[in-house]
């Protein structure tokens, strides 16, 4: 098995984090209540790591703690690790503050920043921008982001173009039982994610190609 290439080191980044009381995926409905998804990473087959994310609620507000950690080994050689951690501040559905370090296989990345549902100023390795209106994230729980045509990658900080379709319903396995959700696929210059969702709204599962035929696969603890 062969390390993920350097060009999807951004994708494994995004590969990171609803109306707050209405959609059942993120129903954080009373004070410090707390959501969990627990994703162990797959290339193919291979287990490679985890990505977990942790959202919670106080008051208005809701915080998302985000950890990766990816090792490939090629015969017991350690070839590739990748390690993020990312902290977001949500008011509604507006990304309020952001902050992020990266470690992708000895290449460090730093994301800082802050705003409101007016403006979202971003200080990203490749320089300072301002996002004019509510801004988001890659934020994978949350269903709102399935309708938006920009989204900030949370590792380089950029602000990332996306087309994003309805691919339709389906039965996947979840916890090793059969699922009803609906298939979504994520496209941007550099990426093509396909994202599964239940009838509720709660995200189940993320898929990404990579080189060679390989696919890198989340699939919930």
């Amino acid at each position: 098995m062969q390390p993920p290439s350097r060009t999807s080191g951004a994708g494994c980044a995004l590969l990171l984090g609803c109306v707050w009381a209405v959609c059942a995926g993120s129903d954080l409905s009373a004070d410090n209540a707390t959501r969990n998804w627990n994703f162990r990473v797959y290339l193919n087959q291979d287990p490679i790591g985890y990505h977990n994310f942790s959202l919670s609620a106080h008051g208005d507000t809701r915080e998302l703690e985000s950890v990766a950690h990816y090792q490939v080994k090629i015969l017991f050689i350690n070839a590739y690790h990748y390690d993020h951690r990312t902290s977001e501040t949500w008011s509604g559905n507006c990304l309020q503050h952001l902050e992020s370090s990266s470690d992708d296989d000895g290449t460090a990345y730093a994301v800082h920043g802050q705003g409101d549902e007016h403006a979202f100023d971003v200080d990203a390795p490749k320089g300072r921008y301002s996002v004019t209106g509510c801004a988001m994230s890659f934020a994978y729980w949350n269903p709102v982001m399935l309708q938006q045509t920009h989204l900030i990658n949370p590792e380089t900080g950029e602000n990332v173009a996306v087309t994003i379709t309805r691919v339709g319903g389906e039965s996947i396995q979840v916890h090793g039982a059969p699922v009803s959700a609906q298939h979504y696929h994520l496209h941007s210059d550099k990426l093509e994610i396909d994202l599964w969702y239940s009838e509720q709204g709660e995200w189940l599962a993320l898929e990404s190609p990579q080189e060679k035929g390989r696919r890198l696969r989340y699939v919930l603890e």
